[in-house]
């Protein structure tokens, strides 16, 4: 060990003549500490796993410092692979952080968080585990698809062009206007979806089928073809339109326009979970509920909604998603006053694509906590529902 310290040694003297003396000395003392690791490796570990060893340091060598010219850093990330290479997630993350940050740079936080968020899924699969390994890989392209374009977005915004957005009046009063009437799209489609679902799941009646297959239909339906379908039954030119008008009230271009169509496009994501919600809750519980002298009324609203609380929240959280996230329809039946969707498109079509990002990178990061804010609200919920109901 001795005389390989002393070539390392060695080495690094005529390295100094091309680093310079304070690089070559950094460097020397970090590959010392990785030879040292390495004998205490190779005396553990089987000859496979040394040679795994030995070939991050050298793919770490040929990135960061032959690839990069960072020979300083290169000594750094290979200390702390050698030390922690007992510890299959954090090595493999050191890899994969230069392989992101060296060779993936234009796309680097994003490429590093997906790998390793692939490799944390991987690491642990062992034996006859290999197929989720294999299937949880396969399925990771999709995530990939998924992430890759929000991740960056949000993380190659410059900051101070993000608070140069949030403090335009014009755009903080479409993200409230989003967030309004998201909100209120949401309760009307809890208000009249919900007993909806529960008739779907619990009543027979003619044309049940039928009904079935058109709650989808606005999945199916494209935005600008239902933002035309609403806007010839609700425009001003038309029959119902000009009896609202009558009476003061406008559908197309105000706020109502974008609740209507904030309805008609996220209804069937509500349902949809309040039907499986409810499906999940059997039928005898509610029979015994009326035994005991309960009310049709109240077994459902103090039985029935409970136990089915988790699915329902689970389906508002997603209706809301897809009301804020509205475009097509609104372009069609109500432009202005503009939502903060639309707002990031008009940004987009007279500015470019530079003027836009700041604000959509605000959209994403605004309704990302939102969103896990329900999903975590969620949790609790049926949590204790399931324990008051148990």
């Amino acid at each position: 060990m001795m005389l390989a310290l002393t070539i390392t040694g060695a080495i690094h003297l005529l390295l100094a003549l091309w680093l310079g003396p304070g690089a070559a000395a950094i460097l020397g003392v970090c590959n010392g500490a990785v030879a040292l690791l390495g004998r205490h490796h190779a005396s553990r570990c089987g000859r496979h796993r040394f040679t795994l060893f030995a070939a991050g340091y050298l793919f770490l060598l040929v990135v960061v410092w032959w690839g990069a010219g960072t020979p300083v850093m290169f000594g750094l990330l290979a200390v702390v692979f050698a030390a922690a290479f007992a510890i299959p997630e954090i090595a493999g993350a050191i890899l994969i952080f230069a392989l992101s940050f060296y060779i993936l740079t234009p796309y680097a936080l994003p490429a590093f968080l997906l790998l390793t968020l692939l490799w944390l899924g991987l690491v642990r699969v062992t034996g006859r585990r290999r197929l989720l390994g294999w299937t949880y890989g396969a399925g990771f392209a999709i995530a990939v698809v998924t992430l890759l374009p929000i991740l960056g977005l949000v993380f190659t915004a410059n900051p101070q062009t993000l608070l140069m957005q949030v403090s335009g009046a014009t755009f903080r009063s479409a993200i409230g206007l989003s967030l309004l009437t998201a909100t209120i799209s949401t309760a009307a489609v809890l208000l009249f979806g919900v007993p909806l679902a529960y008739a779907m799941v619990r009543h027979r009646f003619p044309g049940k089928r039928f009904l079935d297959a058109a709650i989808d239909l606005p999945i199916l339906v494209p935005q600008t073809v239902a933002g035309i379908g609403l806007l010839l039954l609700l425009g001003p030119k038309t029959p119902l339109g000009g009896l609202l008008a009558s009476v003061g009230i406008d559908v197309a271009g105000s706020t109502l326009g974008i609740v209507i169509a904030q309805v008609f496009v996220s209804s069937p994501f509500l349902i949809r979970s309040a039907m499986s919600a409810f499906a999940a809750v059997p039928p005898n519980i509610e029979m015994s509920a009326q035994t005991l002298g309960a009310s049709p009324r109240s077994t459902f609203l103090r039985v029935v909604v409970p136990l089915s609380a988790g699915g329902i929240l689970s389906g508002a959280v997603l209706c809301w998603a897809r009301a804020i996230s509205e475009v097509g329809s609104l372009m069609v039946l109500a432009y202005h006053p503009m939502t903060a969707p639309i707002f990031i498109y008009d940004i987009f079509t007279q500015y470019g694509l530079t003027e836009a990002q700041p604000a959509s990178a605000i959209l994403v990061i605004l309704c990302l906590w939102l969103f896990l804010f329900f999903r975590w609200l969620r949790d609790p919920l049926r949590l204790a529902h399931g324990r008051s109901y148990a």
